[in-house]
């Protein structure tokens, strides 16, 4: 038994040995080759970004520019064999990304990619990307909020609910089109969570909502420590984008059954059916020297 398993990985390493040594033989033929028989895949390319950029960016002669991707052709052109060619398109998971990556690793807003959401669920470059074709960004899809909304069926439910940031995709008819996915995430990666394009939830919001960013004498906590206590930013059937309605959200937080101050009896429908608004109306915190309970 232990012969046959020795013979085993022995005749393995020998075909590892072959392969490698195979692929290793392997040289470049030049894009005019490769179009011999890709010609439709060699015209997509032109007027890309890549087409433009290639030779440019990376000194990469344009008869050697479809083996930047795909590797020396040689074996390829000669067996006519799919399995003697890197096609990233094919590949799985991280190998699809390295072709990607070999150019496009210095650029800081991919630096944390690898580990994150959408690396870590089997993702690649390929998975939003097509190199043949395809305008701006080389998206798969016409827009990129319809690109990320092919897969985050649960957000493209929650931007078309009545409160909504102006997100809808352009290209629609009842589009705003006024901010799109990558205004709030970093599609590659970030060191926040949910792929936030800054250091936190809170930094992110305070970009476009700047006046609730500035210090308060009052503080109301859960505003200092996350946007997302009270809100939901992809959209709500409630008003401002609130999680729950007033005073169901107050509660929450703040016990039901009774109001703090001790003013009104146990389960007074002043106290659990009114709007809290209607007196804490500062919620986001007060600079009032009497608004320690957010009433000014």
């Amino acid at each position: 038994m232990t012969r046959l398993i020795i013979n085993a990985m022995l005749a393995m390493a020998v075909a590892l040995v072959s392969a490698t040594t195979a692929f290793a033989a392997a040289e470049k033929v030049g894009a005019a080759a490769c179009a011999g028989c890709h010609a439709d895949k060699a015209d997509s390319l032109k007027g890309t970004a890549h087409g433009k950029r290639l030779e440019a960016i990376k000194g990469v002669a344009p008869e050697q520019a479809c083996e930047t991707c795909h590797g020396a052709g040689s074996l390829h052109a000669e067996a006519g064999d799919t399995k003697e060619i890197f096609n990233p398109g094919k590949a799985l998971g991280e190998k699809a990304s390295e072709a990607c990556l070999n150019c496009h690793s210095g650029d800081r807003t991919r630096m944390f990619w690898a580990g994150s959401a959408h690396d870590g669920k089997g993702e690649s470059c390929v998975s939003c990307h097509k190199v043949h074709g395809g305008t701006d960004l080389l998206l798969k899809k016409k827009t990129e909020v319809e690109l990320c909304l092919s897969c985050h069926k649960d957000v493209k439910a929650d931007i078309a609910k009545r409160s909504k940031h102006p997100l809808r995709d352009s290209s629609s008819k009842t589009g705003e089109g006024k901010m799109t996915c990558s205004s709030c995430h970093n599609p590659h990666g970030s060191r926040s969570e949910k792929l936030i394009a800054a250091k936190s939830i809170n930094d992110k919001c305070y970009e476009c909502h700047t006046e609730k960013q500035a210090a308060v004498l009052w503080e109301h906590a859960p505003v200092k420590e996350d946007c997302m206590t009270c809100h939901s930013p992809h959209g709500s059937s409630n008003d401002k984008l609130l999680v729950v309605k007033v005073p169901r959200l107050c509660q929450s937080c703040h016990m039901q059954g009774r109001h703090q101050s001790g003013t009104l009896a146990a389960n007074s429908a002043y106290a659990t059916g009114r709007a809290c608004l209607g007196c804490h109306s500062m919620v986001h915190g007060s600079n009032h020297p009497s608004g320690a309970v957010l009433q000014r």
